[in-house]
């Protein structure tokens, strides 16, 4: 009890030096806005923190408690800092470091008591609204970001402010007046300001729900992706209509090592990037593809092409399995341009004896039953092709099921599956014929990436989420080089022709952990034109405002204003700006100079200067009673016209608190009309 009066009374009196409620206010909204882009990839407790900050602060201005000391203080600090470092497995990374942002910022409202602590917090408001657009660059998070721009600063204006209404209203009033006249600086700024990279390199804690596929497939793998209906990437083609769907096989990594569980590469090829020497379709090439990808945030380096890729952009590059790279880890949503060639020939000349030992290797101690009929088909088969050909039909006309929930299979989990269980994914049944034709000595390699996508007839672009992650095998002929066979096709032919959700209708798994996912409401028109509104206005916004790079930045001033190099846009900037200051100068001069649009003012300076030529001039900071009455001295003669004006001008300035009305501002310019001629 004593230390909760001993308290009490501390409060009081920090109550009493304390900041206005209504700033405190607008400090906390402005500290909540800047944390809802955090909410998604900050762990949960560390809002327990925010509100005991936050409880606190409250008691301590109703009084009830005082500021905490040291000891309160740093066992805040410690807490929070060894929550975040095992919360983070003791990693640092972006999340990890946002994280810490956000319990420090918190934490400071512990020790706020005047207006320099409130500008310490403002400014961590503004600098974590900007750490979360690192997250989330939604349109919803830009919306977001707007209003939180507005509300810190308000909070930033509310501290300037000395009364209680001027903090409230008013400070949200000038705060969206400086907003909107910054807009159109922004915008200037945001099209013609040197487009640069991101200045930061660390990869993201939570990157394996960034990046659907993984570099490695396991039975089971790709079917737990398939709940997700997160996005993916998007494709638009340059002639606007798209490829026959069967050509829909998003190529992102080949799995050529088995170990046998784990499908895994095993080769690492040598990345060939592309310059004027690189590999190119030819010019008469029937059948070549240009179009533009924005990919999502995957931190790895692969992109998503189809067959028989070629760079186009900087920073990316092509490999010897027909893949698409890029330099650097995805870490941003990345736009680049791809040239295909999907019916072209790769490796019809031969197979390097590396790559030929590689992808006709598996352990021979796993999947024994798999190995002997892999051998007795080659030999009733007679050929590559053929053996190939009775595996299809062999999956086509037995017993085999296309589904969300195999069953567990043992350690020969191939042979589990084959013969016993029948029940599997993309990835069994690719993985499974992989392992056969390389058993009849056959070179083969498993294909991950995405099959298929949806696409929108009205704006003509391809949008393909992680429920459309697919696996397929490709195996080596000579004289035909690596051909595409999806054993999927053979068993679920819905799958490659309508997408995951046909296929999977009739067991009702689609999406069945997402209960609330639109995806799964395409039945409802209504809705479902909803849906895809939203996706169109989405994608726009990646396109031209998230997309909006060096490259596109120099083909806008190529079209629009003809400048073909940074030189040229860095003059031209410059110049704009000076210009730009030139005129705000020019502006604020001919705002502030002196103003005399009213007609007793207008009057009033006529008088003046006619009384300057007879000899009475007006001084500085002179009250228009102290000049009538040196003019009085002047001109005894019109001394009763003098002071009837003196009290004509008092009446209307100081009588009443709006100044004087239409017919008093008539009345007064008409007696100062009056002397002047009189004079």
């Amino acid at each position: 009890m004593r230390f909760w009066r001993k308290s009490r009374r501390a409060g009081t009196v920090a109550r009493q030096h304390a900041l206005p409620a209504v700033a405190i206010i607008w400090m906390l909204l402005a500290l909540a806005s800047a944390l809802l882009l955090h909410t998604v990839h900050l762990p949960l407790w560390l809002w327990s923190v925010a509100l005991f900050s936050v409880g606190w602060r409250w008691l301590v201005y109703r009084g009830r408690l005082s500021y905490p000391g040291t000891l309160i203080k740093t066992a805040a600090v410690v807490v929070a800092t060894l929550g975040v470092v095992f919360s983070f497995d003791k990693t640092f990374s972006l999340e990890s470091a946002a994280a810490f942002l956000v319990a420090a910022s918190t934490l400071k409202l512990l020790e706020m008591k005047d207006q320099r602590d409130g500008h310490i917090l403002v400014f961590l408001s503004y600098f974590l609204l900007a750490v979360g657009f690192l997250f989330e660059q939604g349109i919803l998070a830009g919306v977001l970001g707007i209003v939180a721009v507005w509300l810190i600063t308000s909070a930033l204006v509310a501290l300037q402010q000395r009364s209680l209404h001027a903090a409230g209203i008013d400070a949200a009033r000038i705060a969206a007046r400086l907003l909107l006249a910054s807009l159109p600086f922004m915008l200037v700024m945001y099209l013609v300001f040197p487009r640069f990279g991101p200045l930061w390199s660390v990869g993201l804690q939570s990157s394996a729900a960034k990046t659907g596929l993984s570099d490695q497939m396991a039975p089971g793998d790709i079917a737990s992706l398939s709940q997700s209906d997160e996005l993916a990437f998007r494709v638009s083609f340059k002639d606007g209509s798209p490829p026959p769907r069967q050509q829909w096989y998003w190529r992102a990594l080949i799995l050529d090592h088995y170990d046998g569980r784990r499908w895994q590469p095993g080769l690492n090829p040598a990345i060939e990037w592309y310059s004027q020497k690189g590999w190119r379709p030819p010019a008469d090439a029937d059948g070549v593809l240009h179009y533009e990808v924005i990919q999502e945030p995957t931190d790895q380096k692969w992109l998503f092409a189809m067959r028989g890729v070629a760079a186009v952009n900087e920073r990316t590059g092509m490999t010897e399995d027909d893949r698409l790279v890029h330099r650097r880890k995805v870490r941003q949503r990345l736009r680049y341009d791809v040239l295909s060639w999907p019916e072209v020939t790769l490796d019809e000349a031969g197979l390097r004896p590396l790559i030929q030992r590689q992808t006709t290797r598996f352990p021979e101690h796993t999947n024994p039953r798999a190995q002997q009929w892999a051998r007795q088909l080659l030999q009733q088969s007679g050929s590559e092709q053929a053996f190939i050909a009775a595996l299809l039909q062999h999956f086509r006309e037995q017993a085999f099921y296309y589904t969300l929930k195999p069953p567990a299979l043992g350690e020969n989990d191939i042979d589990a599956f084959l013969f016993d269980t029948r029940r599997g994914f993309c990835a069994h049944y690719s993985g499974a014929l992989t392992f056969l034709a390389r058993a009849a000595g056959i070179p083969a390699r498993v294909v991950v990436g995405y099959q298929g996508g949806e696409w929108n007839a009205d704006e003509q672009y391809l949008t393909v989420r992680q429920y459309d992650a697919h696996a397929w095998v490709e195996v080596w002929y000579a004289g035909q080089g690596w051909t595409r066979v999806d054993p999927t096709a053979a068993v679920s032919p819905a799958r490659i022709e309508f997408g995951l959700e046909q296929a999977v209708a009739d067991e009702g798994t689609f999406l069945e952990e997402q209960v609330f996912s639109t995806h799964r409401l395409k039945s409802i028109g209504w809705l479902n034109r909803l849906r895809l509104e939203w996706d169109s206005l989405n994608y726009y916004w990646q396109r031209w405002v998230l997309s909006y790079d060096k490259q596109r930045q120099q083909t806008l001033f190529n079209q629009w204003l003809g400048v073909r190099s940074y030189e040229t846009l860095l003059y031209g900037l410059a110049l704009a700006f000076a210009v730009f200051f030139l005129l705000a100068a020019v502006w604020l001069w001919w705002s502030q100079r002196p103003k005399a649009n009213s007609r007793e003012l207008r009057a009033w300076l006529s008088l003046q200067k006619k009384a300057a030529r007879l000899g009475v001039e007006a001084q500085t900071g002179e009250t228009p009673a102290r000049y009538l009455q040196r003019l009085a001295r002047a001109f005894p003669q019109q001394q009763a016209q003098i002071q009837a004006l003196e009290r004509l001008l008092t009446q209307a300035f100081y009588a009443q608190t709006d100044g004087p009305d239409k017919v008093q501002q008539r009345l007064l310019a008409a007696a100062i009309s009056r002397l002047r001629r009189a004079l």
